[in-house]
């Protein structure tokens, strides 16, 4: 029998002034075997509680924490409350001289065996979880006896604050063994603060330099000598990364399974489990893991929602889709540390599919990847798989799902790439797993069926799974990843990624050539010239982008003509030839359009140039910088700004994001702005009118452009906005919450009480009508325009597929010169929707600002059936009705905080829309007829829970 767990309790039927000296003074000992209960597994625990003295069991209660267990009630669904029977209760109960003995039961307060469903229980079980004191007393003589009870989500489940005590003692605990090396490091802090955690498993720390400054080095500069080296050396004579990661922290056992698997590692030599079959018993030791690997673990990237429980950080939106993107500092930290460690796998536990999904996914896939070396070869086109089964991600995620079953009580897994026909794709590197991808290694985004004990074994065993697969095919998989770099380097586009790069009919589309030879370019200019570059604020933070995930980046040293274009010297150069070009193209390039597929698991338009609106020149000329470059190595400073105005009067230039931000912080500091509604050559509709001392104390850290102002220009005062936003629809990130996070990046004032705004922007469709009545409103994306003609708030008419709430588009568009909304844009320019809809022909009184392109190629990138209708439509206009102003966008102006090329839009709308001079401009006319939708239906798979 296993040895009791007791606590004895002595209580004392106290000699004092209330009680006679006479009472006899008792121990009781109340004894069990195991003290937890579990919100996802039924228990029954055995206690006995010897009283020393006769008892009765109708004398007898029993307390759980502050409360008797008949107040344990279980979770209600209906009702969104606990008060159905109680969940925990004694059973069994007996005497035995003056023993007690019983049952502690508890069954599933929330009527399952996992808390994962949303949103109940997955956003209220921590509140059941603690240690709480269980007491058996004696009502009669008052005699009682208690033992601590611990209330788990299940085994091993870690909440926010016992994460970093477990890692300090494991940590402590491993190198306490003397032949392995560990190592904590934080890889930056979140906004709120907290560092993000990660744990270095190494044989020694000299193995971690090593790797670092010597194999990594010739990997990324000489891969094809390194090849050929590590083809004729031992395997263990070099060490490379195995990357764990978990993204989304209320997706527990991806936490967890980390932890247990360090724990493993800092007190076991030897890992026993069963192998590809149940019964099968494998044997990995950990002298061979560490003899062959370094082990990287980031417990979670995001432990602001650890903390909160919530899948999102603290600004609430998904850093699951930002890795691409990098506004967030969580995604910021990840992109620099993959490109620190560069690490052969990645994996990215998450949750919940309950077929246990392991990717590789469906097509399309990104074409910027070097698609066959990932899977291990080229696809055979009868079987869709990889040919002669080489080792790649298909045999590794097999060899992941095998494992993770043959442990637990699953008994199958699937492979998008095999199981779904499309709707799980790669097409969009904001997912954390995919973007490793772009780094060379083999990214997999591991998706456990549930929250509880069996998917944190699931995981676990996935991932010991992984280490076998490579352990076994290290070489080969290792080749394939410098093969990745040497293809980079010598700007090599291999034809064997086309078997990879199907088309919705099944056939073989390939790359996206055109009429070039090479999908890829020779170079990428970046001007830094005023005449040549319309935001060169972008270009800066492109560098710091670039360098922060590993691109290699240069300015010329001499002026260059291309194409009858002079670049003079100091322009930033972006050469292919280099072992991260795949990332750095897919940054710069034209994206596909991916309209023929039925299914698209987000957005996939990245194209950093056209949505953040700098200027970038495509060079096909292998020779034009050859010794004409040097390197950049850390990040440029923007410099100040040109403060050489005389005049009394400032035009603040509406044409990069920092005008906004010094324009909000003068308003929040009482100073007058105006917003100039006139134009000239060197000033446009929509600038901004300063007084120029005002401005100068402003100005620290920002680049402007600055224009002195005529002694007469007409302009309107700015009311200083203050902002009610509509509150998201979901407990998921929508734009709604992006919207917030943009507003706040630019320095707007948001206020929480409506009754306190004077504007309303709507980016989610949740608002009372009522409570509009006499507020003015911007309104943008199709969840607020259909809530708005949903509601009649405006007699609003609008297009979109029917489901297609997620159909996205990259647009060629045109703008209204004539109207401060949009008179700082080029009359044609680009628009972006990710929510699928376009408006058609207003009221005649309203002024439409921007449309879609009438040019029968007014659809560049994206992923949108059936678009044909969306030419020539309505994407703003501004209007004023029953003394209330509108503006309403069909441009998804800050979707995922990416669109930074259209912020100024929004801006204006803002500024204008207390004036009175609101609507203003000649107005575009939509001269292409309605059309009719094509498309009845399309797919879109929900966002949740990848």
């Amino acid at each position: 029998m296993k040895k009791l767990i007791k606590l004895l309790v002595t209580f004392l039927l106290t000699l004092t002034l209330l009680v006679p000296s006479s009472l006899s003074i008792y121990a009781q000992t109340l004894s069990m075997e195991d003290t937890h209960l579990s919100l996802t597994e039924k228990k029954s625990l055995d206690f006995e509680v010897d009283f020393k003295e006769e008892i009765s069991l109708d004398q007898l209660s029993f307390s759980l924490g502050d409360k008797p267990l008949s107040e344990w009630k279980a979770f209600n669904m209906e009702t969104e409350a606990y008060d159905l029977k109680p969940w925990i209760r004694v059973e069994d109960l007996s005497i035995d001289g003056n023993v007690l003995k019983g049952k502690l039961v508890n069954s599933l307060p929330y009527g399952l065996d996992a808390t994962d469903l949303r949103p109940y229980p997955r956003w209220t079980f921590e509140e059941l979880l603690g240690t709480y004191p269980l007491v058996v007393k004696d009502e009669g003589s008052g005699a009682k006896a208690s033992i601590d009870i611990e209330i788990q989500n299940y085994t091993g489940f870690h909440k926010y604050e016992e994460i970093q005590p477990d890692l300090d003692a494991l940590i402590a605990a491993g190198n306490e063994k003397g032949d392995r090396f560990f190592k904590y490091e934080s890889i930056g802090q979140t906004d709120e603060g907290r560092e993000i955690p990660m744990v270095i498993v190494a044989k020694n720390e000299e193995t971690i330099d090593h790797y670092l400054n010597n194999t990594l080095t010739e990997a990324l500069n000489d891969p094809a000598k390194l090849s050929e080296k590590i083809a004729q050396d031992d395997p263990t004579s070099y060490q490379v990364p195995i990357f764990i990661n978990n993204t989304h922290p209320d997706e527990s056992p991806g936490i967890d399974a980390q932890i247990d698997l360090l724990k493993d590692l800092s007190t076991k030599d030897e890992f026993i489990f069963n192998g590809q079959e149940k019964d099968s018993l494998e044997r990995l030791k950990v002298s061979d893991v560490l003899d062959n690997f370094i082990l990287i673990f980031c417990v979670t990237l995001n432990p602001d929602g650890k903390a909160e429980n919530q899948r999102e950080n603290s600004h609430k939106l998904d850093i699951n889709r930002d890795n691409i993107y990098q506004t967030q500092a969580e995604t910021k930290a990840m992109s620099a540390t993959l490109a620190k460690y560069n690490p052969l796998t990645f994996i990215d536990l998450h949750g919940f599919v309950p077929e246990f999904l392991i990717e590789p996914t469906t097509p399309p896939h990104e074409p910027n990847f070097e698609y066959d070396l990932l899977m291990g070869g080229e696809m055979d086109p009868d079987t869709k798989d990889v040919v002669d089964d080489k080792p790649g991600a298909i045999g590794h995620a097999r060899a992941m799902g095998d494992v993770g079953i043959a442990n637990s009580d699953y008994t199958s897994y699937i492979i998008p790439m095999f199981d779904y026909g499309d709707g799980w794709d790669d097409a969009f590197l904001g997912y954390t797993a995919v973007f490793s991808l772009i780094h060379g290694a083999l990214g997999h985004t591991v998706e456990i069926p549930a929250q509880n004990q069996q998917s944190l074994l699931a995981a676990k065993h996935a991932v010991l799974g992984s280490i076998k697969y490579v352990l076994d095919n290290k070489t080969a998989l290792y080749q394939n990843q410098l093969e990745i770099f040497r293809r980079g380097i010598e700007n090599e586009d291999n034809k064997a990624v086309d078997s990879w790069l199907v088309k919705a009919d099944g056939s073989v589309g390939g790359r996206p050539r055109g009429e070039n030879d090479n999908f890829f370019p020779d170079y990428y200019i970046l001007p830094m010239d005023k005449s040549l570059q319309k935001n060169v604020n972008e270009v800066y933070d492109m560098i710091s982008y670039f360098l922060r995930n590993g691109v290699k980046v240069y300015q010329s040293d001499i002026e260059v003509t291309y194409k009858d274009i002079t670049y003079p010297a100091g322009s930033i150069v972006i050469p292919m030839n280099q072992a991260k070009r795949s990332l750095a193209n897919v940054s710069l390039y034209q994206g596909t359009d991916e309209s023929d597929w039925g299914a698209m698991y987000a957005e996939i338009v990245l194209n950093y140039p056209k949505l953040h609106g700098f200027d970038s020149v495509e060079v096909r000329q292998a020779d034009l910088f050859a010794d004409k470059l040097t390197e950049i190595t850390e990040p440029l400073s923007k410099p100040a700004t040109d403060q050489n105005i005389e005049s009394d009067q400032v035009v603040i230039k509406a044409n990069n994001n920092d005008a906004l931000i010094l324009v909000n912080k003068m308003l929040a500091d009482g100073k007058e702005i105006q917003i100039v509604n006139e134009s000239s050559d060197e000033i446009a509709m929509g600038d901004y009118l300063a007084n120029t001392e005002d401005m100068k104390g402003y100005l620290e850290g920002l680049l402007v452009n600055l224009v002195e102002s005529p002694d007469s220009i007409k302009a309107t005062k700015v009311e200083p906005p203050k902002i009610y936003l509509t509150p998201s629809s979901s407990n998921y990130a929508e734009l709604a919450d992006e919207t917030r996070f943009v507003l706040n990046q630019l320095g707007f004032t948001i206020v929480e009480d409506i009754k306190d705004a004077n504007v309303v922007v709507d980016s989610s469709g949740v608002f009372e009508k009522d409570a509009l009545k006499d507020k003015n409103y911007i309104g943008i994306g199709s969840m607020a325009l259909q809530a708005v003609k949903d509601q009649a708030l405006y007699p609003l008419e609008i297009q979109m597929n029917e489901d297609g709430g997620g159909n996205e588009g990259l647009l060629k568009a045109n703008y209204d010169l004539t109207n401060p909304i949009s008179g700082s844009y080029q009359s044609d320019d680009i628009a972006y929707v990710s929510s699928g809809s376009v408006m058609n022909q207003p009221r005649p009184e309203a002024k439409i600002f921007a449309k879609v392109a009438d040019d029968d190629d007014f659809y560049l990138e994206g992923w949108w059936p059936g678009h044909d209708f969306v030419q020539g439509q309505v994407l703003g206009f501004a209007d004023s009705m029953e003394d209330q102003n509108f503006v309403f966008f069909s441009t998804d102006v800050t979707n995922k905080a990416h669109t930074r090329h259209l912020y100024r839009l929004l801006a204006n709308a803002i500024y204008s829309i207390n004036s009175e001079k609101f609507i203003e401009g000649e107005g575009l006319k939509v001269s292409v007829p309605k059309k009719e939708i094509q498309v009845e239906t399309t797919e879109e798979t929900t966002e949740e829970p990848r």
